[in-house]
């Protein structure tokens, strides 16, 4: 028999939780053991894994091994000594636990976790009657279910909380015994099964599974953000080498656009190169520069319908040969010099003269 229990004079199972505790257990609200807040059996295992509730109840069940006991309140550190005493209680750290605190006192009920293996999801009918703030002036209260294979009595006063297992004759003289030992004020409330159907289910809490929960909802928000990292990476991949692509294009024309002016400048250069102002030029130029070759003077350069005439004085210096280079031929001699001039000036002193 594990510490924390005792045999009484009537062979009755009692137990009891010890040390010093301080309140984490409250009654659950109806809202949150309520079945409208419970995953449906039509969701997936994974879906009511990750997000159902911690504590979905099933059916009613009295563990074989349940303890009960009474410790003082201490804000804000309930939970961890709640956890602490039942488990010394039951000496085990795998534990399941429910407790409620009203004014400075904590009233908590516990079993073994292995105890519970064959009853998932359960609950116990006792632990929707540890005393609330109203309940603590009815107190104390003697709660008996009697059922087909067994007989349990919870006994819950202001400075205690046992629980008792046995036959049903034992249980009922144990309650009647216990409340003449607590006065007058005693009473025996019996809990059949209508009464069971009434109330709220208070569904265990085990540390460990909400370790485990915690687990597996990390694991899944990690799936979940590493996928979300792929997907976003591919994004940026995907959106990159559509830029790529459109700048690559953009390049490729940019590049025919500066090959097609490129084309068109050559172009314009040859066309400039075989105009006919270019060869006037050229031979103005060619004509000028042998004038100046032999000390002479430009007189008259003209253009007409694409004909050219001009007209020039050099020294007398100057021989033949040279004016010929020059396509010029004598006209006359005078004082400034040699008067020379091509063949289209020759003609259009000639038909001066004839007009």
């Amino acid at each position: 028999m594990s510490e924390g229990q005792k045999t009484d004079d009537a062979g009755l199972t009692t137990g009891s939780g010890k040390g010093f505790l301080s309140s984490v257990f409250r009654r659950l609200s109806a809202e949150d053991a309520a079945p409208s807040n419970i995953v449906s059996d039509s969701s997936s295992t994974l879906l009511r894994a990750l997000t159902g509730s911690l504590s979905d109840v099933g059916e009613f069940y009295f563990p074989g091994d349940l303890i009960g006991g009474i410790c003082p309140r201490i804000v804000g550190s309930e939970e961890d000594i709640v956890w602490n005493a039942a488990a010394e209680a039951c000496d085990s750290e795998r534990v399941h636990v429910v407790w409620q605190s009203a004014g400075n006192r904590i009233w908590y009920l516990a079993t073994r976790s292995a105890d519970l293996a064959s009853q998932a999801n359960s609950w116990c009918p006792l632990a929707a009657l540890l005393p609330t703030e109203k309940d603590l002036e009815d107190l104390p209260i003697c709660y008996t279910y009697f059922g087909e294979e067994t007989a349990v009595l919870m006994v819950v006063a202001a400075e205690e909380l046992h629980v008792f297992r046995g036959t049903a004759a034992v249980v009922r003289a144990k309650a009647e015994r216990t409340t003449r030992e607590l006065g007058e004020k005693a009473k025996i409330v019996n809990i059949d099964l209508f009464r069971i159907g009434q109330m709220t289910p208070v569904p265990w809490y085990s540390a460990s599974l909400f370790e485990d929960r915690a687990r597996r909802v990390l694991a899944a928000v990690s799936v979940l953000v590493s996928l979300a990292i792929v997907g976003f990476s591919f994004l940026v991949w995907l959106m990159a080498s559509m830029a790529m692509i459109s700048a690559r294009h953009d390049l490729d024309a940019a590049v025919a656009n500066t090959r097609a002016k490129s084309m068109q400048l050559v172009n314009i250069a040859e066309n400039l190169r075989a105009s006919p102002i270019r060869a006037q030029i050229e031979k103005f130029l060619d004509v000028n520069d042998g004038l100046l070759s032999l000390n002479g003077f430009l007189n008259v350069y003209e253009i007409e319908k694409n004909k050219t005439r001009w007209r020039a004085t050099v020294p007398p210096s100057a021989t033949a040969d040279r004016i010929t280079a020059l396509g010029g031929k004598n006209i006359e001699t005078t004082d400034q010099g040699v008067i020379i001039g091509n063949d289209a000036e020759i003609e259009y002193e000639a038909s001066k003269v004839r007009k």
